[in-house]
């Protein structure tokens, strides 16, 4: 349907030049997710919603404050924006604001980004963060599993347990619509078109995370047997995969076995958002080349993949991996107005810098070379953990760190800026700036590769703002004595602002040598 309604609306294939006037991020951003950021609420109890609005807005305005800081990468949950059922618009019974939406929260974020003259870049997961009524609307296939083992023809959500990304859910085994169920996909579309219609004339709006066939974020990550997690009766989740797929596709059998309607139902996510939104940045985050079902022993290479050799040849899981390249190969030819980045959202100091896994290093090179990318993509990266909270540190900042040896003995004396300076020299590595975080840039086939922006948890921000933290940390190739946090924000701002062909400065070290 939506390639017919694209051909209609005379889109054109990507150009050789970069898509014009166009919003694209650039430099560091402070990932901020509300609903994460309101279990911090010090105010006034009983709160109000004004009052919650109030004290988030004091951290937006704190934030971009900041000189390093570009912009604000704002998440929230579909279910808190869409409290009701679109149809409460026909019999006027809408309780949370006009048409059943709650704008409130956004629209706060994107005023303070505009007086600051700054940007936004926004994630909005569906998954099992879709609205209740919405649920309500899908008969469970849990019935599967359990029983007489049936569920209804039509059944379109299923419930997993042990799932470590459902950590950030609302509740706890919430339960997650089909990927590829219809009925979902209708009313996330039409929140989408709700949601391009406020927001995509405002200049503040950088980019959008693309979501959809997912779980508990943006990132390609459902629930595997590799990660431990079962449906909710116990059976191991590829299998459990497999069934669900025989149910809904019974006389399909080319998605029998195969991860073919996970790709499917990326590539009709991805025309939607390129039909819906215009002027922006179209995000896809693949993640490592895992987190997609293993439903095969084999694996058949789509004709059009064109990734799948540098980004796979390392991956465990190549059924995933090619999955996973299949779908950015279709995305880089993908039909629209807008720009497209491809970016990590758990990058660590331990992430993996060579090719073969897809991971940060695959998004470099989707940035390093054109053919047949015109133009290549835009690129970025999301610290995983907060370096300035000690329980996260080591998993966050130390490159050795492991689940079977959590406390490294080489960073036992690890601190916020050597944590944050190590996953900069992944972020970094193989980029003509390389040198500046002690990284390579001759690792091939992704040789000074460019890259635009990363993110970087919000209470890290405020912890490099206060000038209180001492500025003891030696670390090598910071020419300006030992740096505070705030001096290495400041020194990838600058080099992502460079690598672009932005004029920057560098500021002064907070410190004193």
């Amino acid at each position: 349907m939506f390639a017919a309604l694209m051909a209609l609306s005379g889109f054109a294939p990507r150009s050789g030049a970069q898509v014009p006037n166009v919003r694209t991020p650039l430099g560091v951003y402070a990932h901020i997710n509300i609903e994460d950021a309101l279990q911090g609420y010090n105010g006034p109890n009983p709160a109000t919603e004004a009052d919650y609005r109030a004290y988030l807005n004091k951290i937006y305005t704190g934030l971009l404050a900041d000189p390093a800081i570009s912009g604000i990468t704002v998440g929230q949950h579909w279910d808190h924006i869409q409290p009701d059922d679109p149809a409460c618009a026909f019999i006027n019974s809408c309780a949370d604001g006009p048409g059943g939406y709650d704008w409130n929260y956004l629209d706060d974020a994107f005023a303070a980004a505009n007086a600051a003259h700054k940007t936004v870049q926004l994630l909005i997961n569906p998954g099992v963060e879709s609205p209740t009524w919405l649920m309500n609307k899908l008969p469970s296939c849990d019935g599967l599993f359990t029983g007489d083992g049936t569920a209804p023809f039509d059944c379109g959500k299923v419930t997993f347990n042990n799932f470590p990304e459902q950590a950030h859910a609302d509740s706890a085994d919430p339960p997650l619509p089909l990927p590829w169920n219809p009925v979902y996909i209708g009313y996330w579309d039409d929140f989408l078109i709700h949601l391009s219609a406020r927001y995509s004339s405002n200049p503040a709006f950088t980019y959008i995370a693309m979501g959809g066939p997912v779980c508990a974020s943006t990132e390609m990550i459902l629930p595997t047997t590799a990660d431990g997690s079962t449906q909710i009766s116990g059976v191991p989740s590829d299998r459990a995969w497999q069934t669900l797929i025989h149910h809904s596709f019974p006389f399909l059998p080319g998605f029998q076995n195969s991860d073919q309607v996970f790709i499917d139902a990326w590539k009709q996510t991805i025309d939607a958002y390129e039909l819906i939104f215009h002027g922006i940045t179209l995000v896809i985050s693949p993640d490592d080349g895992d987190a997609l079902p293993e439903l095969s022993t084999s694996v058949a290479v789509h004709a059009d993949n064109f990734l799948y050799d540098v980004d796979c040849s390392k991956s465990d899981y190549p059924v995933s991996c090619e999955a996973k390249t299949d779908i950015l190969s279709y995305f880089a030819q993908a039909r629209g107005d807008n720009e497209k980045s491809s970016q990590v959202g758990g990058m660590t100091a331990g992430s993996n810098i060579k090719t073969g896994n897809i991971g940060v290093p695959g998004i470099k090179v989707l940035t390093s070379y054109a053919p047949p990318l015109h133009p290549p993509f835009l690129g970025g990266a999301e610290f995983d953990f907060q370096v300035s909270f000690a329980g996260q540190l080591q998993q966050q900042g130390c490159p050795d760190y492991s689940k079977s040896d959590p406390n490294p003995a080489d960073c036992a004396n690890l601190t916020p800026e050597q944590g944050a300076y190590n996953t900069f020299t992944v972020f970094f590595d193989a980029t003509p700036d390389a040198a500046d975080f002690g990284g390579s840039s001759s690792i091939p086939p992704i040789l000074d590769a460019p890259i635009q922006y990363v993110e970087v948890d919000y209470v890290d921000v405020e912890y490099a703002e206060k000038p209180a933290h001492a500025c003891q940390t030696f670390l090598p190739s910071m020419t300006q004595g030992p740096p505070s946090l705030q001096d290495i924000y400041n020194q990838a701002s600058y080099d992502l602002f460079t690598m672009a062909g932005k004029s920057a400065t560098l500021p002064p070290t907070t410190c004193n040598p």
